[in-house]
């Protein structure tokens, strides 16, 4: 990547810019045959259409697409962004996910079981394979995260674990140059709207043809704008896999988006104009596009060096607010490498060293004294048990109910990591006693297995203190994640060395609940009040 960057730098500084070639498939699903109608995806999927359409890009529109349909349009279109410098589709309509894997739903899928809907819906993997293809840019934009009937069926199979909604996180690997944009965060759900549009696509064109953003600072945009139009309620996320150059859908000297027909480039007009008036003009508007012009039409001027040195300066601009974006020790390295002598080379390497040293193993701080607390439970059976939880995933957890079958109440939860259970006898029907710290019922044989070890680290893991809490007011442990479940124990608010294994986002709080254990107290506490030994809230 670093090598290919510095060489489109060098050959941009004496080019002219070529155009490209731009292509868009556009989905809205609404008039579904077995789940609920959705009154928006139409109208999002014919606004999205008009916007790219202004935009430069050759739109491919279709509405309400069975399976098969489905199928032949994206086929089609790997056709068109096999050709194409960007490569985008648009998706609005319902989604799912279903074993970690994130899949679209055509209007005539039934999705009856796991076992068959996988063959019904269509993976997301599939659209990326399509639009990585693409030159320049593959973006997939999914406003696919609404609630739906499908998951009632599907994600609680026995009635025995918990399982987000929405759709799963993603990892994006291969080759630089894409970017997938969700309506929400991974286990929300996202709002359909009660006008025309759901927030998300009302956002997406609001911001799509301004001026000047860089496709990930645009996506950063709209994540603002859902989350201040929803009150908090929903927030897009995106994963993006760098493009080698910095790619926009409207530059920032743009004063007007041109059809595809129109988008040819054309010869320098110089013959009439002074080639000083031409440079300057090109310095006072701070654009590559200008300066790449007047390079162009005058190769040889005195002042075409200055020019290239000013196109660096920009590039630098530019590549340095991406890499602040990132914000890891591979993005301030890969800046150092670039740009050695540039303008912002003395704050990457400061950035870099404390990104390291935060990186760095940390000794764990000492158990401070036990104080003397009073609350519902004091102290629980430790978690030195012969027993862990098995096959949950890493954003699932697994129920904890008042009797062996899937009728009692659920009374709490257990982490997917959760090692040290004490697991009791089990009866006939599969349905085990369990105690894990603070929290003990019943939880289905099949997810419990004797022996400790297996299941992954959690990336929240690791010590924390109570933080941000009244000096005077105790830290409610609770028996699972969110405040419907019964308070178990308590913490001071000046606890520290609090061990947490894993957390997990809920809906309706904005940070996530965290399963930890303290001095012989165990349950789930609400992020908001821990922190590391940096200050920092477990994040998702």
């Amino acid at each position: 990547m670093i090598r290919a960057f510095l060489v489109f730098v060098l050959f941009t500084l004496a080019m002219p810019a070529v155009a490209e070639r731009r292509v868009a498939l556009v989905i809205g699903n609404s008039d579904y045959l077995h789940a609920t109608h959705l009154p928006n995806p139409q109208n999002d999927a014919r606004a999205i259409s008009e916007k790219l359409g202004t935009l430069g890009f050759e739109v491919f529109l279709h509405e309400n697409l069975g399976g098969q349909d489905f199928r032949i349009a994206l086929g089609i279109f790997a056709e068109e962004a096999l050709r194409a410098d960007l490569a985008v589709v648009f998706y609005a309509g319902h989604g799912i996910e279903m074993g970690g894997r994130n899949y679209l739903i055509p209007i005539d899928a039934k999705m009856t079981s796991e076992a068959t809907a996988q063959f019904e819906a269509m993976s997301l993997e599939s659209l990326l394979s399509t639009v990585r293809t693409a030159g320049k840019l593959g973006l997939i934009m999914l406003d696919a995260c609404r609630d739906n009937p499908f998951a009632n069926t599907m994600q609680r199979k026995n009635g025995t674990r918990a399982v987000s909604r929405g759709l799963a996180p993603i990892t994006l690997e291969g080759e630089a140059g894409t970017l997938v944009s969700f309506a929400a965060q991974a286990g929300d759900t996202a709002d359909d709207g009660i006008g025309m549009h759901s927030p998300y696509t009302e956002a997406l064109l609001e911001l799509l043809d301004q001026p000047g953003l860089e496709v990930g600072a645009l996506f950063q945009k709209v994540t603002k704008v859902v989350k201040d139009k929803t009150g908090g309620r929903q927030k897009p996320m995106y994963r993006i896999q760098p493009p080698e150059d910095l790619v926009y859908l409207v530059p920032q000297d743009a004063t007007n988006v041109l059809s595809p027909t129109e988008l040819t480039p054309t010869a320098p007009q110089n013959s009439q104009e002074d080639p000083l008036i031409v440079y300057l003009a090109a310095v006072q508007s701070q654009t590559r596009s200008a300066l790449e012009a007047f390079i162009a039409g005058y190769p040889n001027h005195a002042k075409t060096a200055d020019a290239k040195k000013l196109l660096l300066d920009i590039a630098d601009r530019e590549f340095w607010a991406v890499t602040k974006q990132q914000d890891t020790i591979s993005a301030y390295n890969t800046y150092i490498l670039a740009f050695s002598d540039g303008q912002f080379s003395a704050r990457a390497k400061a950035r870099k060293k404390v990104l390291e040293l935060a990186a760095a193993p940390k000794p764990t701080p000492a158990p401070q004294p036990s104080p003397q607390i009073s609350g519902i439970q004091t102290s629980c059976p430790a978690l030195n048990a012969g027993a862990s939880v098995q096959n949950i995933r890493t954003n699932d957890t697994l129920y904890v109910r008042a009797g062996g079958g899937k009728n009692f109440p659920v009374v709490g939860e257990l982490p997917y990591n959760a090692n040290g259970v004490n697991l009791g006898s089990c009866s006939s029907s599969g349905w085990c006693a369990v105690t894990y710290g603070c929290i003990s019922g019943y939880s289905f044989g099949k997810y419990l297995r004797r022996g400790t070890g297996g299941q992954s680290r959690s990336r929240y893991a690791g010590q924390y203190h109570v933080v941000n809490h009244p000096l005077d007011q105790k830290l409610n442990v609770r028996s699972g994640p969110s405040t419907k479940y019964a308070v178990i124990a308590e913490l001071p608010p000046t606890a520290v060395g609090v061990t947490v294994a894993d957390c997990q986002m809920q809906k309706g709080f904005s940070q996530p609940w965290c399963a930890l254990h303290w001095q012989g107290i165990s349950g789930w506490a609400y992020g908001k009040y821990l922190a590391d030994i940096y200050e920092r809230n477990p994040q998702p």
